[in-house]
């Protein structure tokens, strides 16, 4: 398979293709020829290539707005309000106790270990941890670690940190985190002035374009 045909495959399958998840696909679509020939691939079924901002991810749009988009991007929004919120927050506590910017970033690294030696160092961060009822799987029974990895297992799974190092369980950000940032931020500011159906419609017009990177202004802890 061509690299231009992997990156195709990728953005059918609504991934975001960023330089550290994807980086040869990345690499592909960065090159003329290879935005080309995606922008004309997606353009025949419906869709379009979108980007976050000038060097971030790539990942598929719709052209046209239809209810099965609306009905998809509304889940998605429920799905970010209930899991991935309380994960972004969690994981900014933990480096304003560390003194480090809260703000996660594209090619971060993030180590088990050092989330685990953490949480067990810090009653703030053990607390909310063991707060975020929504982490998928976790049982009332679970140790830190365990709830840790799962922290990190589930955000592997929404494609928002690729594991780096299986052997010291290293996992690196991907550029899909600014897309989640811009998403949490709009939600923030606009769901207590609309309805899901308004955001939703809203979001389509607004986020799913080639916008700079958000910040999350609002949403830090105070």
């Amino acid at each position: 398979m061509s690299r231009i045909e992997s990156a195709l495959k990728r953005l059918a399958e609504g991934c975001f293709v960023c330089a550290y998840h994807y980086p040869d696909e990345f690499e592909t679509l960065q090159e003329a020829g290879g935005k080309r020939q995606a922008e004309e691939w997606l353009g025949l079924i419906g869709y379009r290539l979108a980007r976050l901002g000038e060097d971030g991810a790539f990942f598929m749009a719709h052209s046209i707005v239809t209810n099965e988009m609306r009905s998809g991007l509304r889940e998605e929004m429920r799905a970010v309000r209930t899991k991935l919120d309380p994960i972004v927050h969690f994981l900014e506590v933990l480096r304003e106790t560390q003194g480090r910017d809260p703000h996660i970033h594209p090619g971060d690294m993030i180590w088990e270990s050092e989330i685990s030696e953490a949480v067990r160092a810090n009653s703030r961060l053990e607390r909310t941890l063991n707060e975020m009822r929504e982490i998928s799987g976790s049982r009332t029974t679970d140790s830190s670690i365990d709830r840790v990895r799962r922290v990190l297992e589930q955000l592997v799974k929404a494609g928002y940190i690729v594991e780096t190092n299986a052997a010291s369980k290293g996992y690196q950000v991907t550029g899909k985190v600014q897309y989640l940032y811009q998403l949490l931020n709009f939600i923030n500011e606009n769901t207590p002035l609309l309805s899901d159906d308004g955001v939703v419609d809203s979001i389509d017009t607004q986020l799913r374009l080639d916008v700079p990177d958000g910040d999350r202004s609002g949403l830090q802890s105070p």
